[in-house]
This record gives structure tokens, sequence and C-alpha cells, in this order.
């Protein structure tokens, strides 16, 4: 049983006078019980050679850091205060605009497509800013220094050189110690983001010292972990570490060995799951300081050499996929703390009590009306904790991280079997770009036309490449790539994810996606650039319209105003990063300081390129996660059931949600007209994508002409190919989806699907005997086995696998099967095949 110290009146005046009066008794109480715990420590291993000196240092340590927590205690407060005011006064905004309680607090998390002001600003645009701001920010600076680096990130030799020389970053470290000059500039610039993002934090109201020689995040194995044991894992990091830095508070090789212990078994299972208070930026109070030292901890290497076996031996990844991520999770937390401040749960579960509470007392409003007002109004489950938990990243935690896995790696193989011309149905990318364009008044055909440009012209290099990754967009196919070879065999991340990601390259996925956003985001860049020379009263009233869904009024737009932009092919390109060089003046009318008033107008306009920008290329976001998951998390029975059930589900409704959802509510009051046309548009222009999705699917299967424009059931087809109609209108005019899908297996999910069809063939095996009609046939086995295993549907690798072998033994299995096939498709289609039958000498 712990024992609880007392401390009499006397010492508390002391170290009240002491602290000048800014520790109240708690905060005293609780650094004398650490200094009581560490008294018994030191006595309890028999360490008491100098001990007074030891306890006078410890004390010196521990008062100093009680006024830090103190300190931080009441600055957190101040920003509470701001913070709380302003989430205040957007909730009643949307709901004075029509929305209901639960609504407007979940656009606060997520946005909301209906056209009131400020309605997009929200933690997901956010973090999409912060993680523009500081990877974006990244890639451009390394493009504008020294380009072939980006793509030499996957050389094993240059990332080991780069974290030796993240090391000598330091204090009397040796810079240039590698001789390697790009190894050099790569550490400089990751040294500077990953300080630019420690600085955004600690401004929000974190308390992150500088780590002076940090060699960037280090990864943790799980499988290898648990392969070699909990002691094996302790005896090999001990002498890596460095302890002075790694344990600053422990007493003794003990406390050092016990904080180890929790480390290994918070890394092994995920646990503990909850953030912890230092996490959530609350006061920590030196008595908590050893609880949460296995629980919240940076393991400090001695050097590059240590961290870089530590990583062999127990880790996965690259120096540059570990930053990436390390800058990932930095935008999220910087991106929750900014909207809901130091707590972020604990703000958005007071703004629910808030609300909670001023329905209940309102006099005006009827029993029934109240009741009706607090439905869905609580955190302890629903859709505000699950959009809560997918803002703060807590839906990505596994419960069980073996489970986790094996659920990710089905779905991985369903992905890479299914989706080998998933390049075509995203041909309504084109589309979806001009109708975000005429939506922002800029005219369909614009944005159509930038879309098709960028197309033609392939990843964008040189100027056009450094304005795209300043932007936020075009590099996570080149993440994907960089990181790949050296992810985890059997770790968290898995030989299946390497496989995915030459998958979707094989399969042109990557490569589209990556010109599509850099695409779309260069043209709301210039688009901005064009009309920055109009004032905000005289820019067309859709653009108007759209800079407030965004926060950005007439005062942010005059600051804009005066960025220099920069010029390329005749057209003026505005980035975010331009506004760090606009004087003080230039921010002035935004009533804050100058350098607040920078940072602020530079996350607006990060959050209006890359909210914008995924409208123009459907990706899924915070609410369509929400729709997915049901806010289960993964490794769970539940969590992985729904995930099976959702797969290929997400961009459908992505799609349903963002587009057709702004089309029908996100316009300006008074705009009917307009809306109509954009409808109109959308449906015309996505018709015109299925076909010619539908056209090059024809194509590479070895059928042409394309089908017959004058008859109704090819714009029918076209129609559902397109995705105008989303999902649901897969199944309007036909019984599979545009993946070849049945109404069952779109229902369960491809894995389900795939389960339920296998026991179908097993049972017919078994019951052959019985009936004809059980008689399990070759073909069945044929398709199952070419509908379900990775890479052979690939657009390009079924043709060749057809012509080669799998037309011969489809005839084995079923006489007359090509020429059935050809047949049908002349009849309904009117289509020849221009593909040799096979190679095989019977046919």
């Amino acid at each position: 049983m712990k024992i609880r110290f007392k401390i009499g009146d006397a010492c508390f005046n002391a170290a009240n006078a002491a602290s000048g009066g800014k520790l109240n008794r708690e905060e005293i109480e609780a650094a004398y019980q650490r200094m009581a715990e560490y008294k018994q420590t030191l006595q309890a291993s028999g360490n008491i050679e100098g001990m007074a000196d030891k306890l006078r240092s410890f004390a010196e340590k521990e008062a100093e850091r009680t006024k830090i927590a103190a300190a931080m205690q009441r600055r957190h407060a101040a920003l509470n205060i701001l913070v709380r005011d302003r989430l205040d006064q957007t909730v009643t905004g949307f709901i004075n605009a029509g929305m209901s309680p639960r609504k407007a607090l979940l656009a606060v998390l997520e946005g909301t497509q209906r056209g009131i002001e400020g309605g997009r600003n929200s933690v997901g645009a956010l973090n999409m800013a912060y993680e523009a701001r500081y990877i974006g920010g990244l890639f451009g600076e390394l493009q504008a220094k020294s380009p072939h680096l980006i793509h030499a990130l996957r050389d094993p030799k240059l990332d080991a050189d780069i974290m030796r020389e993240m090391a000598e970053l330091k204090e009397g470290g040796k810079p240039g110690i590698t001789g390697n000059k790009d190894a050099q500039l790569v550490a400089k610039t990751f040294a500077t983001y990953a300080e630019m993002s420690r600085t955004d934090l600690n401004k929000l109201g974190a308390s992150i010292g500088k780590l002076d020689g940090w060699a960037g995040a280090q990864t943790h194995d799980n499988i290898k972990m648990i392969a070699a044991g909990k002691e094996a894992w302790i005896s090999s990091i001990l002498p890596k570490l460095d302890l002075a830095r790694t344990f600053p508070d422990a007493g003794s090789a003990k406390d050092i060995e016990e904080a180890l212990s929790g480390i290994y078994d918070t890394l092994v299972t995920g646990f503990p799951n909850k953030p912890t208070p230092k996490e959530l930026g609350q006061r920590v109070n030196p008595a908590n300081l050893a609880k949460s030292l296995g629980k919240s901890r940076v393991l400090h290497f001695k050097d590059a050499e240590a961290a870089l076996a530590y990583r062999d031996e127990f880790g996965f990844g690259t120096t540059a996929s570990g930053m990436v991520a390390h800058l990932r999770s930095a935008a999220r937390v910087a991106a929750n703390m900014e909207a809901l401040g130091p707590n972020p749960e604990v703000m958005f579960g007071a703004l629910v009590d808030g609300l909670k509470r001023s329905i209940k007392e309102d006099p005006k409003l009827s029993p029934a009306e109240k009741t009706k007002r607090m439905k869905g109004l609580t955190l302890d489950g629903g859709q505000l904790r699950h959009a809560l938990d997918i803002s703060t990243g807590m839906i990505s935690r596994p419960v069980d991280v073996t489970a986790a896995k094996i659920g990710g790696d089905i779905r991985a193989v369903q992905s890479l079997a299914k989706l080998g011309a998933a390049i075509w149905s995203s041909m309504s990318d084109t589309v979806t770009a001009g109708i975000a364009s005429q939506f922002r008044g800029s005219g369909f055909f614009r944005g159509f036309v930038a879309q098709i440009d960028g197309i033609m012209h392939g990843r964008p290099k040189g100027e056009q490449a450094e304005i795209s990754y300043l932007l936020g967009e075009g590099f996570d196919g080149l993440i994907g790539h960089i990181v790949s070879p050296a992810a985890a065999v059997d770790g968290p991340v898995g030989r299946l994810s390497k496989m995915q990601e030459t998958f979707f390259r094989w399969n042109g996925l990557s490569w589209w996606t990556d010109i599509q956003r850099a695409s779309a985001g260069r043209m709301i860049s210039a688009e901005m650039g064009m009309r920055a020379k109009t004032g905000f009263a005289d820019l067309p009233a859709n653009y108007r319209h759209v800079l407030g869904l965004h926060g950005i009024d007439a005062a942010k737009w005059e600051a804009i105003r005066k960025i220099e932009g920069r010029e390329i092919g005749g057209r003026a390109y505005i980035t975010p990063d331009m506004v760090r060089n606009l004087p003080d003046e230039a921010v002035a009318g935004l009533g804050k300081d100058a350098d607040t008033a920078r940072h602020d107008l530079e996350m607006a306009l990060h959050r209006f390129v890359a909210d914008e920008t995924s409208y123009g290329v459907i990706e899924t976001d915070a609410r369509s996660r929400r729709t997915t998951t049901w806010g289960t998390r993964p490794g769970t029975l539940a969590g992985e059931g729904i995930r099976f059930i959702m797969q290929f589900k997400g961009f459908p409704i992505a799609f349903s949600q963002r587009t057709i959802g702004r089309g029908l509510f996100g316009f300006r009051q008074g705009a009917k007209l307009e809306q109509i046309a954009h409808i109109g548009t959308m449906i015309a222009g996505l018709t015109m994508a299925g076909y010619a999705a539908m056209t090059m699917k024809d194509l590479t299967k070895g059928y042409w002409p394309p089908r017959d424009p004058a008859d109704i059931k090819t714009w029918e087809a076209a129609f559902i190919q397109g995705g105008a109609a989303g999902i649901y209108g897969d199944y309007l005019f036909g019984r599979v989806n545009r993946f070849g899908s049945g109404l069952a297996e779109t229902a369960m999910g491809p894995a389900l699907g795939a389960a339920f069809d296998l026991g179908d063939l097993i049972l017919k095996a078994r019951d052959a005997s019985i009936s004809e009609d059980e008689k399990v046939r070759l073909a069945d086995w044929l398709n199952f086995a070419t509908q379900n295993t990775p890479f052979v549907n690939l657009y390009y690798v079924r043709p060749a696998l057809d012509f080669l072998f799998l037309n011969s033994l489809r005839e084995v299995a079923s006489p007359g099967y090509r020429q059935r096939t050809d047949s049908k498709r002349r009849s309904q289609y009117g289509q020849q095949s221009f593909m040799p039958k096979s190679l095989a000498p019977f046919n």
C-alpha cells in the first residue's frame, strides 16, 4: 500500500515563499510526496552515500518542474478561454443557420456540406492543412534545392547517412561527418520541419523541449519484439540508450528496467490506449512523473549507430518514413489543439455539456423539442464519440494488433485481386475537378481542361512540382514508393503493404492520383492568383461564397491580395508559404499580432487549397471514415467486421457526401438556377466519364468498337459506371456493380463475398454425388481463382493471361466458351474481339 506523506505548515510556508506564491498547496504537497518517495527508493537500494546532496539536487529539479507545471496550467486556462469563446460562436452560428446541435458539433470536427459561413473550417481540414505545411513544405524545399534527392531517399546508404547527420545537429556536433553532402542537406531539412512542428505545438499549449541531436522517430516491430521476448529486448536496448536523457527521473537501475518493461508492454499490446494526461496537455504533477515513465517516453539512443543497430534488430522503415510519420502525427495533434485547445477531448466534452445545459434551461422550448435537440448529445458513444475518435486518431489504434493485422492483410489481398483496372474507374476525377471549378465560379471546362492537361504532362517537374508540393499535393505516391522498400516484412506494416504499393504503381493509380491532385491544387492556386487582382466586394458571387465557407473574409482577402504571386508560364500562383513574407502592415487589419496573423492566414490558405482539392479529386475524409468504420477500432470483432463490409465503399460514400451533398445543399441563397445547372453538369459530365471508362475497359478486354451511343442502355451503363448515382446506382439498371460484384458481395464486402463463394464451391463438391445440379465445374473454380488472385486482374496482365492459357482452360472447362462470349458481345454491344483466342493448339 502506498504511504502518503504529510507536510507541515512550516514546510508549506517555506516552499510557498520560495515559489513566490505561485504554487498552491496541492502542487507543493505533490512535490513533497515525490521527494519522499525518491528518498525511500535510495534507502531501499542502499544508495545512501551523499544522500543529502542527492536530495538537494532532486528537490531543485522538482521545484523547477512544479513551477513549470503550474505555469502551464495557467497558460492552458488562458488558451481554453479563447478557444471556448471561438467555439461557442461557431456552434451558435451553425445552429442559427438551421443545424441541429448534434450536427453543429459534428461540423466542428468534420465540416458540413451546407452553404454556411465557415462550414468547411473543421478539424479535418486543419489536419490536411498542417500536413501540407510540414510534409508539403519539406518536399517543396528539397525540390527547390536538389530535386534528385526526392527519389534518392529510397537509397539505404543515403538513408543511414541522413540519420548520422541528424544526430550531429547539436551543440558540439560534427555536421558533415559522413562526407555526404546530400545526406547533410536532407538532415538539415528534416530538422527544420521537425522544429517547425515542435514550435507550432508549443505555441498551442504543449511543452516539448528541443531535442538536439535527435535522429528522427524510431519504429518498433512488435512481431520481432515478441519473438525475442521482454528480457532479451531490454538486454539489447539498455546499452544502446542514453539513460540520463531517456530516464532523468529514474532513481535506480531497477526503475529503468521497470520503465522499459512498461514500454515493451505498451509497444507490443498497443496499450495504454487512452492518451496520457501529458499527451492531452493536462497538468502533470511531480507525483505523476514516475507513473508516466513507461507511458510517454522518448527513447534517446547514445548515437546514430546505436539507433541504426536497434532499427535493424527490432525496428522497420527508414529515417525518411519515420520523419513523415512524425510530421503526420504532429499535424494531427496541432489541428486538434488549435481547434479545440490544449485538451481537445475535455474541451469537446465541455461543449457537449454546455449545449445540453442551454437546451435544458431554455424556457422557449417545449419538453418534446428539448428531447429532440438533446438527442445524440453524448460522448459515451454514438456519432459524436466516433467523430472525435477519428479526429484524434484513436480510431486507428488497434485493440488487438495481431487481429488487426490479419484482417488488414485479408482486405489487402482483395484489393490486389479486385482493383487491377481501378484507374479506368477513376476517370471521373477529371470531371469532379471541373465540377468543383464550376462551384467556385470558374466554369466547368476550365477545371476539366486543366485536369486533362495535367494527365498529358504527367508528374510535375521543376517549379511546377515545387508549387504542387508547397500546396501539399502530388507526393503521396512518392512517399509510398520511398517507404515501401524498408517496410517491416512481418511487422505492423507487413509484406502486403509493399505489395500494395507496388500494385498501385503498376496499375497506375498512384501516378494518376498524384498528378490529378497536383493539377487540381495548382489550378486552385492559379485561380486565386488571378482573382487576387479584384477586391472582395467585386469577386464573383460564387467565389466569394466559397471563400466564406472556408472562413476567409474581406480582411483576410485584402491581406491575400498583397501576396506577391509566383509567375510561371504566364500564370500567377499563390502558395500559402508566401504569407510568411508579408510585412507587418499587410496583416495589420486582421486584429492580431503580426506573427499570429501571418500564421492564421497561412493555415487558412492551406485549409482552402486542401479541402477544395479534395472536392476535385475525391478521397475518403473524416465524415466518410466515420461512416465506413461506425466508430469501431481495428482488432475487435465489430471493428474488423465493419471494415470487411465497408471495403471499397469509401469512395462512393465520400463521393455521395461531398460531390452530391455539396451540389444539393452547398449553394448560396438565391442561386437556384446555378444549382440546377451545376447538378445537370455533374450528371452529364460523370456519365460521359463513365462512357469513357467503359470504353477503356472494353478495349483492354480486346473488344471494339465502343458501345453504341444511340442505345439508351449504353447511357444507363455509363451513368452507373461514372458514379453519378453513387454505390446505390449500381443496381438501378443491373445486378452487378462497377467492380463486377453482385448485390450480396457488395453488401457483405469482397472478402466475405469471396469466403461465401468458396464455401459454396466446397459444399457443391461435397454433394456432387447427390445431384447433377450440385456438380462442381472446372469453370467455377477457374472463375473463383482469377477473381481472387492478386495481380492477375491488372488491366494489362489479364488480357495476356487470357491469351496465353486462361482461354484454353475455359475451353476445356466449358467447350464453346469463347464462341459464346463473342456472340454475346456482338448481340448486346455490336463489338468484335480483335484479340487472338489463345496459343493453345486446339484453337
